[in-house]
């Protein structure tokens, strides 16, 4: 049994690089507080609906991690209380990086209504020169981060009752389970507006209560049920031949995609306003049926199909999904303070939408550079570097291994 899939790594590269390029250009450009967001650029939509993106993060987190969970109770013979403890502290190391990420380090809080960006402590240091504390709002968002780490942690209560009831890998226990909590989650609908005047009234025991299940961006509702399509992939490449899989996944993910598509163009267009309303949810469905899809095409391209060792382009997506957690951790505040070097030497300098996009552009490729002579010492002392030092003292880490085969 494969221990890494290439394909998932470049996907993963693919979804970093678009980030970083696209948070960039959001952040930097000027003309932000004035968009018309009743009748947007394409561009501007395009940029929202990318940033909007994270789902495809909780299906390789969710596939990549049911792989590791299984590998070690089958391959590794490790016992299931030990196998758990292992998912468990990754997804708290995760979680720890994403606070520290969102507080520190992380991309503004764009308020459109009082044209305010909430920024994290470093950023504000670099942009303004202010020293500033973080904000409520900042503690309590919902990034894809904190996402990742809170799927990992209750994706393990699914591996859980699945030992609990069944005495070998059933991969409809998670379809099932993907497919119920996703039709579960048009309950953030109603629940957000609970949420919001529990928050307004200083509620705190429900507004904790709530926050990482419906508070933005990437809640438990929906984001979970990606995990948990990840994680029935997974589980069926444990048990049946690629083309197997293709029968089940493909058909299901056309349908998801199609039926968001067509709910979205049938309801109000809300999406720029990030309303969470009947037209999230269709986006919802549609990016479901679309990763499903994205993880088929990778998958057969560079693990299932034809032999083929991944050529330049490819590399340098693999790079950023091996190691491109530490670049994302660092580039808003990287990114904030080659804006402000530059403003010194022009100090009229203001990005359109053109120049932000390019100067996102520029930086990501920059980022590329960096980590093709990095990968030589095996990325060491980045934030991957010391997370599979933890997890190896827990079981040893499959991605430790994929850390040391990059280096030359």
């Amino acid at each position: 049994m494969k221990k890494n899939f290439t394909g998932l790594d470049v996907l993963r590269g693919i979804g970093i690089f678009a980030l970083l390029v696209m948070h960039t250009a959001f952040y930097h450009f000027e003309g932000l507080f004035e968009l018309d967001l009743n009748n947007p650029p394409l561009i501007v939509t395009f940029i929202g609906l990318i940033l909007m993106f994270a789902g495809v993060f909780a299906m390789i987190s969710g596939l990549v991690h049911t792989h590791q969970y299984y590998r070690k109770i089958r391959e590794n013979r490790m016992d299931v209380s030990s196998a758990l403890k292992y998912n468990m502290v990754s997804g708290v190391l995760i979680l720890i990086v994403a606070y520290l990420y969102f507080i520190f380090t992380g991309p503004g809080l764009a308020n459109m209504s009082t044209k305010f960006m909430s920024n994290s402590i470093f950023v504000e240091l670099f942009t303004s020169g202010k020293l500033i504390g973080t904000t409520l709002e900042r503690v309590l968002y919902v990034d894809s981060l904190v996402m990742i780490g809170v799927n990992i942690l209750l994706i393990g209560v699914f591996f859980r009752l699945h030992h609990r009831f069944f005495k070998k890998i059933t991969p409809n226990f998670y379809l099932i389970s993907a497919l119920l909590f996703f039709v579960v989650s048009l309950i953030r609908i109603p629940l957000y507006t609970v949420y919001l005047d529990a928050l307004e009234s200083g509620n705190w025991l429900v507004t904790l209560l709530l926050n990482w299940l419906v508070n933005k961006n990437n809640p438990v509702f929906p984001y979970l049920s990606f995990a948990l399509f990840g994680a029935w992939i997974s589980t069926l490449i444990f048990t049946i031949d690629f083309k197997g899989i293709v029968k089940r996944v493909l058909p299901l993910g056309i349908l998801l995609f199609i039926g968001g598509v067509a709910l979205y163009i049938l309801l109000p267009d809300t999406m720029l306003q990030r309303s969470i309303d009947p037209v999230w949810f269709a986006l919802m469905m549609a990016q479901n049926g679309l990763f499903m899809l994205f993880v088929l095409a990778v998958l057969k391209f560079y693990d299932f199909g034809k032999l083929r060792k991944p050529g330049f382009i490819s590399r340098f997506f693999i790079r950023f999904g091996v190691a491109g957690l530490t670049i994302f951790f660092i580039e808003s505040m990287v990114s904030a303070a080659i804006a402000s070097i530059l403003r010194l030497f022009i100090p009229s300098l203001a990005f359109d939408i053109p120049s932000a996009l390019l100067f996102g552009l520029i930086l990501a490729l920059s980022w590329g550079v960096l980590l093709t002579q990095w990968e030589k010492v095996g990325y060491k002392y980045g934030i991957e570097y010391f997370y599979t030092r933890i997890l190896s003292k827990f079981g040893g880490s499959a991605k430790a291994k994929k850390l040391a085969e990059h280096q030359r």
